[in-house]
């Protein structure tokens, strides 16, 4: 039997860079936790927490969280987990977020994907969006099984 030591993960790129699915290889292979940052600050802003209106306010507005908010939510997250390893995606996507995750754990591993833009954007063209499961379709590659109304995927 082989003992497997649990690695801390960081998956990187682009919106359209395969972050998904590659991550989804990933987490079935070594059975780790998938913690996505942006599915993370949604949850806040659901359960109204102390923090959700200051993430609401800057989500509505396109803007970046301040780093420090957003690594006491990762970092909170990520130290209930980090014994059984984990593949953090969506963080850090600065360098002063990667040098204050640094500061609060050991990374064993980053995943950088590099994309050609426009590959990123041929894939970007045709993906849509079921809103009520959320489940994401490519009319090229991964078309819905049935008809159902998508929305273009933002």
């Amino acid at each position: 039997m082989t003992t497997q030591i649990a690695r801390r993960l960081v998956i990187l790129g682009a919106p359209g860079s395969g972050k998904g699915t590659i991550a989804s290889r990933i987490i079935k292979t070594y059975g780790m936790p998938y913690i996505v940052v942006g599915d993370l600050l949604r949850s806040h802003i659901q359960r109204k927490t102390e923090e959700s209106k200051t993430i609401k306010e800057h989500i509505d507005k396109g803007l970046l969280l301040p780093d420090e908010l957003v690594l006491k939510f990762v970092a909170g997250e990520l130290k209930k987990i980090r014994d059984k390893g984990f593949l953090l995606d969506g963080y850090p996507r600065t360098l002063n977020q990667a040098k204050l995750l640094d500061k609060e754990m050991q990374i064993d591993h980053v995943v950088a994907l590099n994309v050609p833009n426009d590959e990123i954007v041929n894939r970007l063209k045709d993906r849509w969006i079921h809103a009520p499961s959320g489940r994401i379709y490519n009319l090229l590659w991964n078309p819905p099984k049935v008809a159902v109304n998508l929305e273009k995927k933002k």
